[in-house]
């Protein structure tokens, strides 16, 4: 075993950038557990300030991930490490702030009203549709109750799942839940239906964002880890054979781990025959997020919780610097109780 000089190594050899890989790595996947309790409690205590600081929290964290990921792009081109660290962290943040923003913004801005009814019933319909008594233009979403490992991402994302679909398109089989967006529903003022509609779209562009971000750089950790091992134990002739292709593997298996495994959801009928494609076709800038974290977020799920809870400590992501955003007085999230 040999430990070379590593000053002039390639960016995925210096222990500096992995070490900044594995911290990043972290913070996203406890990012991510933190949008999920928040998105998918059902007892609708979340406030419009907690959503609004996991929004901005969002940008955040997406932004730091590309900018790692155009370190390892542009370290051939820019000599200077410091000036690479700042110019990547300045074009991250600062792109992914406003592309994040201005996506949900349009969205939300182009919204009718049947948008913002169907946003409130289907989150007020959230917890029939976990105990499997919901069906979508008489199709079936689950034959029972939703298996446990499905239930924290169907609870935050299944009135996004359905945003493409009319409020009859829904066949809620409680009569409770039929009285609730019936002859009792209540009125809910356009505002608070505007923050509904808005957490909706908010959601699965956030979440899907940052999980594609964690992935690619957790990839990059593995890769480079890797690469230093094979360094320093000197086997410099296998480094070379592998080091073309063992990132872009690595991101394959994890794209696929992610992707194709399913689950009782998304291969019901229901989501596959009706939700999916009329998501695609009414809200197109919404549903590439929207299947990406469907089908990503279950197969992580056991991962992000382990990782808020044990290295995080359940840290809330609280904005500190909200009041120059002006998010200090909110609009509630409309919704109700199961």
């Amino acid at each position: 075993m040999r430990f070379p000089a590593l000053k002039n190594q390639a960016l995925n050899l210096q222990p500096w950038f992995l070490t900044l890989l594995a911290g990043y790595a972290v913070l996203e996947l406890s990012f991510n557990h933190r949008l999920l309790e928040l998105a998918g409690n059902l007892l609708q205590t979340s406030t419009a300030v907690q959503l609004h600081d996991i929004e901005l929290w969002g940008r955040v964290v997406s932004g730091l991930g590309l900018a790692l990921l155009l370190m390892r792009w542009l370290d051939s081109f820019v000599k200077s490490r410091l000036v690479l660290l700042v110019l990547c962290f300045s074009l991250g943040l600062t792109s992914m702030w406003h592309l994040q923003k201005a996506l949900v913004d349009t969205i939300v801005a182009r919204a009718d009203q049947q948008d913002l009814t169907m946003s409130w019933r289907s989150q007020i319909s959230t917890q029939e549709a976990l105990n499997g008594r919901i069906l979508l233009r008489g199709e079936t979403v689950l034959e029972g109750p939703a298996p446990a490992e499905i239930r924290p991402v169907m609870s935050a994302l299944w009135a996004s799942s359905v945003a493409g679909l009319a409020p009859d398109d829904l066949d809620v089989r409680s009569g409770a839940a039929q009285l609730m967006g019936g002859f009792f529903a209540p009125q809910i003022p356009p505002d608070h239906l505007s923050a509904a509609y808005r957490k909706t779209v908010m959601t699965p562009v956030v979440l899907g964002a940052s999980l594609m971000f964690g992935l690619l750089n957790l990839c990059q950790f593995f890769a480079g880890l890797t690469a230093l091992v094979l360094t320093v134990a000197g086997h410099d002739r296998l480094l070379q054979r592998c080091k073309s292709w063992l990132l872009s593997a690595l991101i394959v298996v994890c794209m696929a781990l992610s992707w194709w495994p399913g689950n009782a959801w998304t291969t019901s009928p229901a989501y596959r025959q009706v939700a999916s494609p009329a998501l695609w076709a009414d809200k197109p800038y919404l549903a590439p997020f929207v299947e990406w974290s469907v089908r990503a977020e279950p197969a992580w799920a056991d991962s992000v919780a382990w990782v808020h809870s044990a290295l995080l400590q359940d840290f809330e992501f609280k904005f500190p610097w909200r009041h120059l955003f002006g998010y200090e007085d909110l609009p509630a999230v409309s919704g109700a109780s199961p």
